[in-house]
């Protein structure tokens, strides 16, 4: 019992190595946030904000942090570099848990001015801002917090699917292709020569594999549900998990690619090892 206990806790040494592996996909998103010029300083000190109905947000903006930070532009450009330099900084130096702690403060605001100024609230950065906590914890802790976020991607996937049951979307026989159609209208007018777009309008022109895609999903996200019960299965969420970002990008030109680093939780502690010995 004991060498079976013993399996369930990572080393420093399979700490470190996920912790590079977390940190070094968030700063492939940071140069990518770059390029699509919605780092902080690249947001040209935007005025029209919607903190929705999120207590976080609007404590946030009554102290006008998120104001102070974008409407200055030397202010923006060095917190876009700590961002950066944090980053790196984890990625050569992960035990170094006060770089951490410089990073999750700095991207947490840059999340909320992410969300606010971009007037739509998305969900993709969070796995990004909650990931990092985990490496906070000591050897012992760290692996009830990693199994704590494997819950939330669970839950996550779980409750995506009991939305969409509940609210019997599931039922409407063209679901499917009416959010093709409201999410990639205007790709598909500013863009329709491209090889993606000839890909689109054939599935427009056969709406039945959009509703497979659609029911496919739906029920992929169910499955995650097993995960509550049972770690028996964790290999096969994972893959599962790998393709439903890729599903939602099509159907719904929606990136939730960032999910992936959660998806991480669902690999065992000894195929991890199998990784570092490689």
């Amino acid at each position: 019992m004991k060498n079976k206990n013993k399996k369930e806790f990572f080393s420093e040494k399979q700490i470190r190595f996920l912790c590079r592996l977390v940190f070094g996909v968030i700063l492939i998103d940071l140069f990518f946030s770059a390029f699509s010029n919605t780092l902080i300083h690249q947001l040209q000190s935007p005025v029209l904000k919607f903190p929705y109905v999120d207590p976080t947000f609007w404590v946030m903006h009554l102290l006008r942090i998120p104001e102070l930070i974008s409407s200055n532009l030397y202010v923006a450009w060095f917190w876009d570099m700590v961002l950066f330099a944090s980053c790196i900084g984890i990625i050569l130096f992960p035990q170094k848990k006060w770089l951490i702690i410089v990073f999750i403060i700095f991207y947490f605001a840059y999340y909320i001015i992410f969300n606010s100024y971009g007037v739509h609230h998305t969900h993709s950065l969070i796995p990004f801002l909650i990931t990092p906590v985990a490496f906070l914890f000591s050897k012992k802790s760290f692996s009830f917090a990693w199994q704590g976020l494997r819950y939330f991607l669970l839950f996550s996937y779980a409750a995506a699917f009991l939305w969409k049951f509940f609210r019997f979307s599931w039922l409407q026989s063209n679901q499917g292709i009416l959010i093709m159609k409201q999410n990639l209208t205007p790709y598909l007018y500013f863009n329709p020569g491209t090889f993606l777009a000839h890909v689109y309008f054939w599935f427009l022109d056969n709406p039945v594999f959009v509703e497979i895609i659609f029911i496919s999903g739906f029920f992929l996200e169910g499955v995650f549900i097993i995960g509550f019960f049972t770690r028996k299965y964790d290999k096969v969420l994972f893959f599962i998990s790998l393709l439903l970002p890729f599903g939602f990008w099509f159907l719904a030109d929606a990136m939730f690619y960032e999910m992936i680093v959660l998806s991480l939780t669902l690999l065992p502690v000894a195929a991890i090892a199998r990784v570092i010995d490689k």
